[in-house]
């Protein structure tokens, strides 16, 4: 399946999020770095800053969610991205923690609601089961790709002795979203809005009983919660992204740093190869999924992050050698590997459980997962290096993977054939 067969408004988005995405390759590498030693603001600080724009995300993601099965989700996300927009630049006029706490909080608005509304979005727009596993993929490689260009030519212009170029960066970031809301305001609005319109018709016409989940329903957040097969995707994917995206920034880069000695420069070179390695990667890794039932695939991304840890721990056997910095680099392409089979897999998943009038509900919970993930990890990551425990720390997103894979076969045996891409449903790829 080529990209061909996306929807042109759907491929005019994935472009202008590309833009934006270019832009916050910029600032993402920096923002602790800007904070500390351009604005002096002291480290420990800082990081209590950076770490309440995740704890955001815990009132933030419901309330965007909710909003988006009211009003829309190309209206929340037009709004969320403007929000974003406004914090991002907002960075730019930060000179002391004062002055950080505005821009950090508007700034946190946004991207908490970002995520869920932003998959949401695209689950109205490509509301076919046999082309969401592509737009998901197809997001989220274009995410990748343009989050390391970013790094790349923010690396070159940032210095932390000229205040200024962080300034620039920072407002370009901020201009990039205009981007997306750009695309949102002039494509026209029925590209948002046809899975809505199909659940209504089914609602007004009295559709059959087969059709019963595609109905819009009510009932709140209480209704998403009292999905139990929802529930048992929620469970699975809490516990292995305490082992996956939520261990990078702290598990992975404290044990590099402390315990194999690998120094900055390899740090970068680690994340660079997973970003080349998730563009290049991506094709295949779809199609890989195309022909594999999803919980199958989700015990592949489990068993890839299992894998990477003990990569990692391998690394720190020969800490400070050649062996050891070419292992930590392993570790994330590694890492890659299971990224991307996880990409086609959640946003599709969430999006044949979820019936169009909870979309965003599905969506926000969906993504509380991470949020719970990225409290909870950091948290036994630190404690564990800083008291000596590195290796357990490594068993232990072993042993996540393992719950994580057990998980996924709980999962499998309440979906629908359907829902579980059994073979013969879908197309290939």
């Amino acid at each position: 399946m080529s990209a061909g067969r996306l929807p042109g408004t759907f491929r005019v988005l994935l472009a202008a999020s590309f833009v934006s995405s270019i832009g916050s390759g910029l600032t993402l590498p920096f923002l602790v770095i800007y904070l500390h030693q351009v604005r002096h603001i002291p480290l420990g600080i800082s990081g209590v800053l950076i770490g309440g724009v995740a704890v955001l995300a815990l009132p933030v993601s419901p309330v965007a969610g909710a909003l988006v099965d009211h009003v829309g989700a190309r209206q929340v996300v037009l709004v969320t991205m403007v929000v974003q927009g406004l914090g991002t630049a907002g960075l730019a006029t930060v000179h002391s923690t004062l002055t950080a706490l505005p821009a950090l909080f508007v700034f946190g608005l946004g991207q908490a609601a970002a995520w869920p509304t932003w998959n949401a979005l695209l689950g109205v727009m490509v509301d076919d089961d046999k082309l969401s596993g592509l737009a998901f993929a197809r997001n989220f490689q274009l995410l990748n790709l343009g989050l390391g260009i970013g790094a790349i030519v923010g690396g070159l212009i940032v210095h932390v002795r000229e205040p200024g170029t962080f300034v620039s960066v920072y407002l370009a970031d901020g201009a990039s979203n205009l981007v997306v809301v750009t695309a949102l305001a002039v494509l026209p609005r029925r590209a948002f809005g046809a899975a809505r319109h199909v659940g209504a018709a089914l609602a007004n016409e009295g559709g059959t009983e087969s059709c019963a989940h595609d109905r819009p329903r009510s009932g709140g957040y209480r209704a998403v919660l009292g999905d139990g097969v929802f529930r048992r995707y929620l469970v699975a994917t809490t516990v292995l992204m305490v082992a996956g995206y939520a261990a990078l920034n702290t598990g992975f880069v404290a044990f590099a740093t402390s315990v194999a000695k690998a120094g900055p420069g390899t740090i970068a070179a680690a994340f660079a190869a997973n970003t080349a390695f998730i563009v290049l990667a991506q094709p295949l890794g779809l199609r890989i999924v195309s022909r594999t039932r999803r919980t199958t695939a989700l015990k592949m991304v489990a068993g890839a992050f299992a894998a990477c840890w003990v990569v990692l721990a391998s690394a720190g056997l020969a800490p400070g050698s050649y062996a050891a910095r070419a292992l930590v680099i392993a570790t994330l392409v590694v890492f890659a590997a299971g990224e991307v089979l996880l990409s086609p897999v959640s946003g599709p998943l969430v999006n044949d459980l979820a019936p169009p009038g909870l979309r965003g509900r599905y969506f926000a919970a969906s993504a509380m997962c991470v949020t719970v993930a990225n409290i909870l990890s950091p948290a036994i990551s630190g404690a564990a290096v800083g008291g000596g425990l590195g290796i357990l720390l490594l068993g232990f997103f072993v042993a996540c993977c393992g719950v994580a894979a057990l998980a996924a076969e709980w999962l499998g045996q309440a979906l629908t054939p359907a829902q579980d891409n059994a073979r013969g449903h879908r197309s290939p790829v």
